[in-house]
């Protein structure tokens, strides 16, 4: 209905739309003739029933007709009003304006105007000039005694262009800044900085009028000010000051778009010359060079300033790992950032190839100098020195730094590349101690790489050699009788006890090895295998070492064997209730949070002594004790969960990778702490890494549930594990915990802190918290809290204590796998 409605209403030549009380769309008649009235109310100050009849139409929807009625502040007459009903309760009002003597002169003196201002502004003068013209044109038709450009930012406001009746146009004198600063004293300069709309001020004798001006910078507005409008003039000011300020406004904010765009322009091309990265523009049509950076230029060792109009080929070439160039069309797909994998990159005018990785996108409407729609944007950095510091440093998380050697994790991935079954052979030097005590620790290096290229060189090539501890070695020979690997082991023992060391003052000092020999079969377990070697071992030195002795798989020879007593003492020791729980604290290093504890666990002797844990833990976990062992600490550590973490935050518990198997665990633990009434949040349970990759997917299984129960998850003992770094991304982990070798002493080790800045950032990648442990001085604890670690442990934050009992929870309903303890005993 608007649409007929406003068709009838334009048969008239004054015609306006209200709705809402506001008139919200007018013929330029209408305008001309009321230049500022936007409240519909001024219409009928002087025929106040006109009101009713517009509400009583938009209410009925009928049309009406008027007649000749006054209307506007001015009082115009106007005939044949009609009144037709709109959408949404609007009414068009229209009729024929009555023109009198003064309307004749003013629609003349309006005409006269608009010749005026359409010469001036089509002139073929600086825009300037133009805007200056307009302002001497305003003084000169509305009789102004002042004319301003104001541009406000903030709460500061200046006049920055201006004219007068006297003096040259188009400059800030003294007079008008003078005049501004009366004006802002007199009017409430404030609420006009703020309007959207014209406004008028009565000023004494004269009118000034403020008009805003359009403005596209942010937090700025300008206004145009005329000041001192003569009172036979205030009907035709408004036209003129409005067509005035909406053009010089539209010419001031085409020049400020100018300016930004020109700022953007500059600044980007700064930032591209800035970026450490190589950041090349390329045309994708012909697939040459527009742009390119100081990065760029080192990287193809081009200089930037001969870069433009280079065909891209002829700086960098992309190959895949085939070495078959990789095509630009294929690379990049429409608006879409493609990122660019480390790959490795041929750089023709160096002659050379490198890493990189980094993006390439096609911008649209690109904004720098001789760039256009169908621009590529690559940014690529090398990463060469980063692959190689990488693999460096896997390198040293899967190999012994000092013989070169594979460490535990090297050990357990190379070996797991091997099918079938084989021999395990565990080699312990003899008399090894008496020369790291008698000539120092220099010496005892150089005696473990001399025996580490001995065995090298009586080792088939595919066997695999290891050095697991301090001064014992595993050699796996995969898809090998037994006869040959005798062979192999006196032909190392032989070697061995062939070498002599001789120190500064001329003194030898003669080794000897113990080596334990034993078979295994596909399937069997690394840990278990490796333990048989090692009882073979220590039978050898018991047997009176520099001997080798072959693992006897049968009952009744395990039964003798002295690790044999050792189970029976734990399980005693375990019925007893006398495995007592320790704690160590965690400290929070950046001093956010509160600290943690580690439980540890000591057993106590049949005589009263105290047995660490380094001593019962290796045979528990030989004769499948360990679960048991597992088990009986986190039950004690949920019974007396109050005292295990007294004046801390969280417990963590260790899990032997042996317990991972354990199809039930995971609901018994945490049916144990339910039980407890022991929150999961303030329980973190702990895997070696070690553990964890040898058993990815039981690991995986257990972590996944035990995390959607609420506990935390820690890796422990990172870096000494396989695939560090593949780790923190593969294992649903909170919290890793370095292993201390890197941690002892990395103040003044280069190496390490390369490693353990490594792990940090990919830590915090991974928004894992990391925990340093083996903190034994000031100077350690400060250095890996610089280098972003949360946590620390170690003797100098904290040595291990007693976990003093006062509390026992016995409210517990215990089920066939819980033993009920007694609260009175001593752990």
């Amino acid at each position: 209905m608007s649409v007929l409605a406003r068709r009838m209403a334009g048969m008239y030549p004054y015609w306006c739309h209200i709705k809402a009380g506001r008139v919200v769309d007018a013929s330029p008649v209408f305008r001309e003739t009321n230049p500022s009235l936007s409240d519909a109310a001024q219409l009928w100050p002087h025929n106040p029933a006109l009101a009713e009849h517009v509400r009583d139409v938009a209410s009925r929807g009928e049309p009406r007709r008027i007649g000749r009625t006054v209307l506007g502040r001015e009082a115009h007459e106007v005939d044949n009003v009609v009144l037709i009903p709109a959408d949404d309760y609007g009414v068009f009002l229209a009729g024929l304006l009555v023109e009198s003597a003064d309307d004749e002169f003013r629609r003349l003196e309006l005409a006269r105007w608009r010749a005026d201002l359409a010469d001036i502004v089509s002139a073929p003068l600086p825009q300037i000039k133009r805007i200056n013209g307009c302002l001497e044109m305003l003084v000169r038709y509305v009789s102004a005694s002042h004319v301003m450009i104001v541009e406000c930012l903030a709460d500061q406001c200046r006049v920055i262009n201006g004219a007068m009746p006297v003096g040259p146009f188009g400059l800030v004198s003294a007079e008008l800044g003078e005049r501004f600063e009366a004006m802002r004293d007199a009017l409430d300069f404030d609420k006009l900085v703020q309007t959207v709309c014209p406004a008028e001020v009565n000023a004494g004798r004269a009118v000034t009028m403020v008009y805003p001006l359009p403005c596209g910078l942010p937090e700025m507005s300008r206004m145009l000010i005329v000041d001192g409008i003569r009172s036979d003039r205030e009907t035709l000011a408004p036209v003129m000051i409005n067509a005035v300020a909406n053009w010089i406004g539209n010419i001031m904010n085409a020049a400020d778009d100018t300016r930004l765009a020109q700022q953007r322009d500059k600044l980007y091309a700064e930032v591209v010359r800035a970026m450490s990265d190589a950041v090349l523009i390329v045309s994708e049509a012909s697939l040459e060079v527009i742009q390119g950076n100081a990065a760029a230029a080192l990287l193809t060792g081009v200089d930037e300033s001969v870069m433009p109009g280079i065909a891209l080929n002829e700086l960098l070439v992309l190959t895949t790992n085939g070495g078959e160039p990789v095509s630009w069309a294929d690379l990049v797909k429409h608006d879409q950032t493609v990122c660019i994998d480390p790959i490795t990159c041929e750089l023709p005018r160096r002659e050379s190839l490198t890493m990189v990785k980094g993006s390439c996108v096609r911008l649209d409407g690109a904004t720098s100098a001789g760039a256009t729609d169908d621009t590529l944007v690559l940014v690529l950095h090398d990463v060469s020195h980063e692959i190689e510091h990488m693999r460096r440093a896997e390198w040293e998380a899967t190999h012994d730094t000092l013989t070169g050697l594979h460490n535990r994790a090297g050990f357990e991935r190379a070996l797991s590349h091997h099918s079938g079954g084989g021999q395990m052979i565990c080699i312990d030097l003899d008399r090894f101690k008496i020369i790291n005590d008698t000539c120092g620790h220099a010496a005892g290096d150089e005696v473990l790489t001399a025996v580490a290229s001995i065995m090298r060189r009586q080792v088939r090539r595919a066997d695999i050699l290891a050095r697991i501890g301090g001064d014992e070695f595993f050699v796996a020979l995969p898809n090998c009788p037994e006869d040959i690997a005798m062979r192999i082991a006196e032909a190392i023992r032989m070697a061995i006890a062939d070498y002599a060391y001789l120190n500064e003052t001329g003194e030898t000092f003669r080794i000897s090895a113990s080596i334990g020999v034993s078979a295994y079969a596909e399937g069997d377990a690394l840990q278990r295998v490796r333990a048989d070697a090692d009882a073979a071992m220590y039978s050898a030195k018991r047997s009176g070492k520099n001997r080798i002795v072959v693992f006897d798989h049968s009952p009744d020879a395990m039964g003798h064997s002295s690790d044999a007593h050792w189970a029976h003492r734990i399980e005693r020791a375990i019925e007893e209730n006398r495995i007592e729980l320790w704690r160590q604290p965690i400290v929070d290093l950046q001093a956010t949070r509160g600290r943690g504890y580690e439980v540890l666990a000591r057993m106590r002797d049949e005589a009263g002594g105290l047995v660490g844990a380094g001593e019962f833990i290796p045979p528990a976990e030989r004769y499948d004790l360990i679960g048991r062992l597992d088990r009986h600490i986190i039950e004690q550590v949920a019974l007396h969960f109050e005292d295990v973490v007294r004046g801390g935050r969280y417990a963590s518990v260790n899990i032997s990778g042996r317990s991972i198997s354990d199809p039930s665990l995971v609901e018994w633990i945490i049916d144990c702490f339910d039980r407890a009434c022991v929150n999961p949040h303030q329980v973190c349970i702990e895997l070696t890494e070690t553990a964890a990759v040898a058993d990815h997917e039981l690991a995986l299984s257990l972590m996944d549930k035990l995390r959607g129960a609420g506990f935390l998850i820690a890796l422990d003992d990172l870096g000494s594990g396989v695939a560090s770094f593949a780790s923190l991304r593969r294992l649903p982990v909170d919290i890793v915990k370095l292993d201390g070798a890197y941690v002892r002493g990395v103040a003044q080790d280069e190496g390490a802190q390369n490693i353990v800045r490594a792990v940090v950032q990919v830590a915090q990648t991974y928004g894992i918290d990391t925990v340093a442990e083996w903190i034994e001085d000031a100077q350690t604890a400060a250095w890996v809290s610089s280098a972003g670690i949360t946590r620390g442990q170690g003797f100098y934050l904290g040595a291990p204590e007693p976990v003093t009992l006062h509390h026992f929870v016995a409210t517990l309903t215990m089920t066939e796998n819980w033993r009920v303890t007694d609260p009175n005993s001593t752990l």
